[in-house]
């Protein structure tokens, strides 16, 4: 078995038949770091991996699938600039505005959208996580907006380090929401720019993957990035997520970002977006007075398109109902 240190990520090699117990302490001898270990179980009695192994049902699962009147729809592309936590606010202002029940996730480490609204250093998941069995909702703050709000904070940047080496670290998200779902229409997750834990787990968490995407040819490849995930997800845990690309900060004089929206529109068709969100200089003033555009100026170019974004959201789900997760068993 191989054995990861939780703080400095060293690894070492055992040999499984030289360890007697089932859970046995161990110090690195690079960091002198001491930390527990579980012995791996028999393959019958394995736990569900993302590598190599199709996710069957378990009681959590079920509960998930059994919950489809809150949709959860992750915002992630591995490039950074493509307007994920502005999409983020603005889309759950818009159904808010609309009475639908919206939480947004803060599950980006530089916590950005944490800060547009006004609570930078609250507690965060991983405070949640590192509590002694505190309940996901009193972690929740209410915003001026009327929507909830799940912070982030500095301390988000040791989650994936402390515990990436456990056992179905991927799905850590998930099962925590499954203790708010009943109470939300949507649940909107903002990620960082990669491909990595944190991304990951929004994915699994959710029903709908929106990838923000400006009309240049590196953001463009960030699409590929999540659409690979995606496909692996589904195979290996049979895990549906419908994905759908969303241009932003477009300029109707560029040629070459027409160009490439052209690029986007045939190579994803359907799975592209009506609603394309312009570049809008409203967009940089509402984040100075910590607004969401759409409120900070409702007749703005952006928040006209962000809202007509919600429709085309509410829409998918009535028309979609494939967009559920699947389970299998």
């Amino acid at each position: 078995m191989i054995i990861t240190c939780g703080n400095c990520r060293a690894k070492y090699k055992l040999d499984d038949n030289a360890v007697p117990r089932s859970e046995f302490r161990v110090r690195c001898t690079k960091c002198n770091h001491a930390f527990l270990v579980k012995k791996p179980a028999a393959d019958s009695e394995r736990p569900p991996q993302l590598k190599n192994q199709t996710r069957t049902a378990d009681s959590q699962s079920r509960k998930y699938a059994d919950n489809p009147n809150c949709k959860v729809i992750t915002i992630c592309n591995q490039k950074g600039g493509v307007a994920k936590t502005t999409t983020c606010l603005n889309l759950a202002a818009s159904l808010r505005l609309k009475n639908k029940r919206v939480l947004v996730v803060d599950f980006d480490i530089q916590s950005n959208l944490t800060l547009l609204l006004g609570h930078k250093d609250a507690r965060s998941f991983f405070d949640m996580i590192n509590s002694s069995n505190d309940a996901l909702s009193s972690y929740l703050v209410k915003t001026k907006h009327n929507f909830w709000l799940l912070p982030s904070n500095s301390k988000m940047a040791l989650l994936s380090k402390k515990h990436m080496p456990n056992e179905n670290f991927e799905y850590m998200l998930r099962d925590k929401l499954l203790e708010v779902k009943s109470k939300f229409d949507y649940i909107l997750i903002d990620t960082p720019p990669s491909g990595d834990f944190y991304t990951l787990n929004a994915l699994l968490a959710s029903n709908v993957a929106v990838v923000p995407v400006p009309c240049d040819y590196l953001s463009l490849n960030g699409v590929s990035h999540i659409e690979g995930m995606i496909n692996v997800i589904k195979e290996k845990i049979d895990h549906y997520i419908d994905m759908r690309v969303l241009v932003t900060l477009f300029e109707a004089d560029n040629t070459v970002g027409k160009v490439v929206l052209n690029k986007i529109q045939n190579k994803y068709r359907n799975k592209v977006f009506s609603t394309v969100i312009e570049k809008d200089q409203k967009i940089q003033e509402s984040q100075i007075v910590h607004s969401p555009t759409i409120f900070y100026d409702q007749e703005s170019v952006a928040a006209k398109q962000y809202r007509q974004l919600a429709n085309e959201i509410e829409a998918l789900f009535s028309s979609a109902p494939v967009a559920q997760p699947e389970v299998s068993g």
